[in-house]
């Protein structure tokens, strides 16, 4: 018998009871929630931190929750899903999670390599064609920690993207243009936080599926956990039924929106960051993480994907997907932040607690590291 089809099958019993209780999840996210561990003041607290934050940072809004062992000890939204029209944010509002694509992704292709259908040591040169000689030996592991040697970006000066932003385009028009970039160093020497290579991986996971790589996460993750608003960005700009980007500028924080040319979310939305999705779906995505309840099968999956990493320049260890290192207490630290023009989101675990915070913001230059940090410390730092 195949050696993966015990694990597919353990796999598709979780689904099938995550789809269960995706249908009502009861989490009762309009107001705060205090577990029996934890005190009301210190919830209240930190509900008027975050509160004075958003005034005093001038942010449009912000979706925030706190988890412990996959419940809400508190899920909210705050301010405004825009400034214009003053639409409140809520825990079904949409934002765009950026960069959190990225972890995402890495969720749907952990399941993959579950049930034999990718393997990490696969080469890139074996999914796409006419590869450039330098990227021959490049994996599909070292797209996913960064290590492929891979520049960050295209050149978005250059006169070929610039022509690209202005309209709507596919892989069949990005693809020429990054095979001409140059690695910064050889496969599997450094670590070089790369978009490019997520836009790379996409696209080999969608190779490998035999279908667009938004439709393999849709399969593998959204549909089972219940994660009904989670989708990917549409090519055309429009923010009707979701948080609406918003940047500081010298009068004021203006909304955006209609400012970004259908190229730019294009770019985004072939990998590296172009998912959008609601607090409410966020906290079903940490209940698959955390192995809650009917989610228990994905833990023991999603674990592999911090449980080895490489260096990186900022001191921590990124895996597939992830970054993490040991906080100052010496516990397990899990995350990822995303940012763009108009969003800046963050995603932080401590797995070893089953203790999670969620940050999603729809400001461009929000800090959610240094109000996360606040407010984690607020409710957990006496009990570390």
């Amino acid at each position: 018998m195949n050696a993966t089809v015990p694990r597919r099958q353990v796999l598709r019993q979780g689904l099938a009871a995550g789809l269960g209780l995706g249908a009502g999840l009861g989490l009762g996210l309009g107001s705060a929630q205090a577990a029996p561990a934890r005190t009301p003041a210190s919830l209240d607290r930190m509900d008027r931190y975050a509160r004075q934050w958003l005034k005093d940072q001038q942010m449009p809004g912000l979706a925030l929750a706190l988890l412990q062992d996959g419940e809400p000890l508190y899920a909210r939204g705050l301010g405004w899903g825009d400034v214009g029209h003053q639409r409140p944010v809520t825990e079904d509002l949409r934002f765009d999670i950026c960069s959190l694509s990225k972890p995402l992704l890495c969720c749907a292709a952990q399941l993959m390599v579950e049930e034999g259908q990718l393997r990490l040591e696969q080469r890139l040169a074996d999914l796409i064609e006419d590869l450039p000689a330098s990227w021959q030996a490049i994996t599909l592991q070292q797209l996913m920690q960064h290590t492929a040697g891979l520049p960050k970006n295209v050149d978005f000066s250059d006169p070929e993207v610039q022509a690209l932003f202005p309209r709507n385009y596919g892989e069949q028009e990005w693809l020429p243009i990054v095979r001409r970039q140059p690695l910064l160093s050889p496969p599997g020497q450094r670590c070089h936080y790369s978009n490019i290579g997520y836009n790379l991986l996409a696209s080999a996971l969608g190779r490998l599926a035999g279908r667009p790589y938004e439709q393999v996460l849709a399969q593998r993750l959204f549909e089972p956990l219940g994660m009904t608003s989670a989708r990917l960005m549409a090519p055309t700009p429009g923010f009707a039924d979701m948080a609406a980007p918003h940047q500081r500028r010298p009068g004021g924080i203006v909304d955006i929106g209609a400012e970004q040319p259908p190229g730019v979310r294009s770019w985004m939305a072939a990998g590296c960051g172009g998912f959008e999705m609601s607090l409410r779906d966020m906290i079903q995505w940490e209940r698959a993480l955390q192995g809650w309840g009917p989610y228990k099968p994905y833990r023991a999956v999603f674990e592999k994907l911090w449980a080895q990493g490489v260096p990186t320049e900022q001191g921590h260890a990124y895996g597939l997907g992830w970054n993490f290192q040991r906080d100052p207490a010496g516990r397990l630290q899990v995350w990822h932040e995303g940012q763009s023009e108009g969003f800046s989101v963050r995603f932080e675990r401590f797995p070893e607690q089953g203790r999670a915070l969620i940050l999603l913001g729809n400001l461009g230059d929000f800090k959610p590291e240094d109000l996360g940090r606040a407010l984690r410390d607020m409710v957990w730092k006496a009990r570390a």
